[in-house]
């Protein structure tokens, strides 16, 4: 077989077969007259996570594990940094003009939506693409309802109450 496939490259020609036994013959060399179609495949990692509203239970047990004291008068909201992390929100709901979200740590953060937005669109969660640092940061990511809307958030504060320990 190595002398015939000597022969015929000495005489020029190409033997398609033993190039290729196994497959069928590829006639784009050989008829120059067909041009082959080309698809290209493209493949994307894309996550979303979805943040579900604040479930009773997890209410009831927040409220259990409080110290049995007097209820602090109020919360006030106290600046938070440009970023949480998403894999930390344990649950959220709409609170006026703002949504709160409730972290695994049993802080509560409040969000502010861009001016166009309504947090009564957020009720029933969101959804929301994961990004490479695993972090919902203000003015970057886009929050999108069940019901279609998408929102970026405007501005992040901590929930703290007056007078407590935290």
């Amino acid at each position: 077989m190595a002398a015939r496939h000597a022969q015929d490259s000495e005489a020029g020609s190409v033997d398609l077969k033993a190039l290729s036994a196994r497959r069928p013959v590829w006639r784009g060399f050989v008829d120059t007259t067909i041009i082959p179609i080309v698809n290209q495949v493209r493949i994307e990692r894309r996550v979303i996570m979805r943040v579900s509203p604040r479930p009773s239970s997890i209410s009831r047990s927040m409220l259990s594990e409080l110290p049995q004291q007097a209820v602090p008068p109020r919360l006030v909201e106290r600046p938070h940094g440009k970023c949480v992390d998403a894999g930390d929100i344990v649950g959220v709901s709409d609170r006026g003009s703002r949504l709160m979200m409730y972290m695994r740590d049993r802080h509560i953060i409040s969000a502010e939506l861009e001016k166009s937005c309504s947090p009564r669109d957020f009720y029933l969660g969101f959804y929301v693409e994961r990004s490479d640092d695993g972090k919902l940061c203000v003015d970057r990511d886009r929050l999108m309802s069940r019901a279609g809307a998408k929102c970026r958030i405007s501005h992040f504060s901590r929930l703290v109450a007056v007078g407590g320990d935290r």
